[in-house]
């Protein structure tokens, strides 16, 4: 087989690749159990692919969505997956109230739609999400 038909083989397989992994994101701790575990790999719909696609505008947030946003601490952004417990409108501006479905607590603060990069697909209700499986991504991060 030629150089360029093994070319235009592999590419259309990386870009499937790559956009299958910027859809899945691994779940770091226990504090949306019992619906997404620990270890748990989800299945989101994005804000921004690639700086290509919008898959949804984080204005389109609802009550009890699953999102993922940023919460930013000193020098090191942080990922956080929580349950969007209530939304407060102000002047024009909506802002999300946050829990995880383990915690006692709300988050802290209070998250704005530009903090927003994801949100978990669900089906019938059900987080779309392969158990267990990051794990193994979970290991090589410590």
């Amino acid at each position: 087989m030629s150089f360029i038909k093994e070319l235009a083989i592999a590419i259309p397989i990386i870009v499937v690749l790559a956009l299958i992994g910027a859809h899945l994101v691994v779940v770091p701790t226990g504090s949306m159990s019992p619906a997404i575990n620990e270890g748990d790999m989800v299945i989101v719909e994005k804000t921004d692919v690639f700086g290509l696609l919008e898959e949804f505008h984080p204005e389109d947030v609802k009550q009890g969505d699953i999102i993922i946003y940023s919460r930013s601490h000193s020098s090191e952004e942080e990922f956080v997956i929580h349950r969007v417990a209530e939304i407060n409108e102000s002047s024009g501006k909506k802002q999300f109230r946050m829990k995880g479905d383990n915690n006692t607590l709300y988050d802290e603060e209070m998250v704005s739609p530009d903090q927003v990069t994801g949100r978990v697909l669900t089906l019938n209700n059900d987080s779309l999400k392969i158990p267990q499986v990051g794990w193994l991504v979970l290991w090589f991060k410590h």
